[in-house]
């Protein structure tokens, strides 16, 4: 069996990796190749990689939508020569793609956000091609949160479909790393929050970091690289809060143990003014589950309310510093009884098993 995974991005996110790992464990007999949009015009070394090559902008929308329409181009054509039993578009972009071609191969969509968009007008545009594309073109549906299912059954899809969390790979639990150890010693009797990823969402995290300000005795530690970083930093010590965040720079999946390791409780609060944010659930939200640490969350989201009904941590208003410091000063006084509940976490491999139920012949 010949499936085509489509892409707009390169180098691949860990998901992707994990999706065509996990396709050629599950299907009998499957050759799983990428076409992705290389608009970095980096080296490709993966011999199972094919790409459009190009020097591309991420933010510019123009060049963006040029760029898209000949990553298009260039795309239908390679499925065209590979000649695919079944292509797996990864969002809506790459939908487009594989639609509305005289095709012999079986399409299978892989929804990983919502691609919201503020505009209430062309998002709603969005909403119907999307709808469309998917109720005349596709087999079956790959969601990356079990919420995800309510969205698109209101807008009227309901196509068979299969639930693939952002967990993580079991064997995570058992990577060592002494990655923390230089900021153990600052960190210690400590109420410290950690928010480990990609750093975005500067008003938010900015909350976060000045409601811990008036207390030495909190820190807010952050692991990880983005777009944010620069202008926190600088933010941090123009306010003068340098005592109160411990920044770690990237780290590698063998460090997470470690890093949680150090954190009282994990922070996952995201704008939730964003329809995604209302539907989607964190990466951060089974991992603070595997390494046992509770988790905080945004209000009036569907992952909040999995939160509370499991005991497994907190919600906030993100945009609301008051509340934020609320928080904090009640989790300073009950941290050290605040346990973890008995919940068994689950792992990838108990959902990438579903994945022989979507690529039949």
């Amino acid at each position: 069996m010949k499936i085509l995974i489509l892409c707009d991005h390169y180098p691949l996110s860990p998901r992707v990796m994990k999706i065509r790992d996990s396709i050629m464990q599950q299907v009998h007999n499957s050759e799983v190749v990428i076409f992705c949009w290389n608009r970095k015009n980096e080296n490709i070394m993966e011999d199972f990689i094919y790409s459009f090559n190009e020097n591309s902008e991420y933010g510019n929308k123009k060049k963006y939508l040029f760029g898209f329409l000949h990553f298009k181009k260039n795309a239908r054509e390679f499925i065209k020569k590979y000649s695919p039993d079944y292509i797996h578009s990864i969002d809506i972009s790459m939908l487009l793609v594989a639609s509305k071609l005289k095709r012999e191969y079986k399409i299978i969509y892989e929804v990983y956000d919502i691609k919201f968009l503020r505009s209430s007008f062309v998002n709603k545009i969005r909403e119907l091609i999307e709808v469309n594309l998917i109720n005349k073109g596709v087999e079956s549906i790959v969601y990356a949160s079990p919420f995800f299912d309510i969205y698109y059954k209101k807008l009227g899809v309901h196509k068979e479909h299969t639930i693939i969390n952002n967990k993580p790979n079991k064997l995570v639990l058992n990577l060592q790393s002494d990655y923390m150890n230089k900021y153990r010693e600052g960190l210690k009797d400590k109420l410290v929050i950690g928010f480990v990823g990609n750093i975005r969402h500067k008003e938010i995290l900015m909350n976060l970091i000045s409601a811990a300000a008036p207390y030495k005795d909190v820190c807010i530690l952050l692991s990880g690289d983005g777009a944010s970083l620069k202008d926190i930093v600088q933010e941090v010590k123009l306010n003068n809060y340098n005592l109160n965040v411990v920044h770690t720079g990237r780290y590698d999946v063998k460090d997470l143990n470690s890093i949680y390791s150090c954190c009282n409780y994990i922070w996952a609060a995201y704008p939730n003014k964003n329809i995604n944010v209302k539907y989607a659930v964190s990466n951060k939200y089974y991992e603070s589950i595997a390494y046992k640490r509770k988790i905080i969350v945004s209000e009036k989201t569907y992952l909040s309310e999995e939160v509370i009904l499991n005991n497994i941590g907190y919600f906030v208003n993100p945009y609301d510093r008051e509340m934020i410091s609320e928080l904090i000063l009640n989790l300073k006084k009950n941290y050290i009884s605040d346990e973890f509940p008995d919940v068994k976490p689950t792992f990838w491999e108990d959902d990438a098993r579903n994945l022989c139920e979507v690529y039949t012949l």
